[in-house]
């Protein structure tokens, strides 16, 4: 009898050791499925942190920035859409290269240098907790910037019309106005689609150009204005892999646009010599009337929703009913 329970006594302590063994080995099991991305996010979320994907990845910041640098124009457009100011903007050193209807939202703020050559020091002066930056231009000062504060990298200048839709609502989500990013968007989208009934007939060639006392740089529908124009239902003529690719006359010519908006970034220009040109006159555009000057700053530097309904208003005068 006393064999009895002891044989009963240890198969109970087996089955106690088995049973806590298997419990572990599922505690374990649940850590592992937790991915250490679904980790980060819970910590986010717990921490007030935010989340966001950028064009080189994942993004936490540690909080919602209020002292935001903005190294491009495109992404100045976006935080006044969203009521926000920033504290630094790299303006080329000369703040009349904000289209209008931006600058009218701006208050003060501090010229962080040039786009292609920001002022390292006076950035890290203003004490910003979010950099905004672009992924061609400013990938030689990511290091640097990232001992400042965090950086959001974003593709602006290479960008197509559709990809600055996405940086606009990554902007949104970085700076905790995600619901505010979707609504201005909405609105966005009704301008467009309102001003798209106005324009007559879009079965035309029709090629933006940045144009300066050294060359022709056509926006090809890679770019944002020309894709811009693509989403319009207008034909890109010159059919080009590269965004921005520069022309001769002689290749104008044989692309032979059936309308030209010009953007010179001085009063003098490439096409004051070739005016003179008899080739010149052989083209659709030209031999048309409908080669137009349109401000630079609007179709090409700013890049986001407020230039893009400028870029709509200007077409719809030109080519509109």
């Amino acid at each position: 009898m006393h064999q009895f329970f002891k044989r009963m006594l240890s198969i109970s302590l087996v089955s106690v050791l088995a049973a806590g063994l298997a419990a572990c080995g599922q505690s374990n099991n649940n850590q592992a499925e937790t991915t250490p991305a679904s980790q980060e996010t819970a910590t986010a979320q717990n921490e007030g942190t935010i989340t966001v994907e950028d064009a080189l990845g994942t993004v936490v910041l540690p909080k919602k920035p209020e002292r935001i640098i903005a190294m491009e124009f495109g992404f100045t457009d976006a935080l006044v859409t969203l009521g926000l100011q920033p504290v630094g903007v790299a303006d080329d050193d000369n703040p009349d290269l904000f289209m209008d209807a931006v600058k009218s939202q701006l208050t003060e703020y501090k010229s962080v240098g040039t786009r292609y050559e920001p002022n390292i020091e006076l950035i890290s002066s203003l004490q910003p907790d979010l950099i905004i930056v672009d992924l061609n231009k400013h990938k030689e000062a990511f290091e640097q910037l990232k001992g400042i504060a965090p950086i959001l990298v974003l593709d602006d200048f290479q960008a197509d019309y559709d990809q600055m839709l996405k940086n606009y609502m990554i902007i949104a989500k970085a700076v905790d106005k995600e619901a505010e990013g979707t609504k201005r968007l909405a609105e966005h989208q009704v301008k467009i689609d309102e001003a798209k009934k106005r324009i007559i007939n879009t079965d035309l060639n029709v090629l933006p150009a940045v144009v300066s006392p050294k060359g022709f740089f056509a926006h090809s529908d890679h770019a944002y204005t020309g894709s811009f124009l693509a989403m319009l239902g207008f034909n890109d003529p010159v059919k080009d892999e590269a965004s921005y690719p520069q022309l001769t006359l002689e290749q104008l010519v044989e692309t032979n646009p059936g309308a030209l908006f010009l953007m010179p970034t001085e009063e003098q220009s490439i096409i004051d010599q070739w005016e003179s040109n008899p080739l010149w006159s052989k083209i659709d555009a030209v031999a048309n009337k409908k080669v137009f000057t349109v401000e630079r700053r609007d179709w090409s530097l700013a890049r986001g929703l407020i230039g893009s309904e400028k870029m709509i208003e200007d077409i719809v005068k030109y080519l509109g009913e």
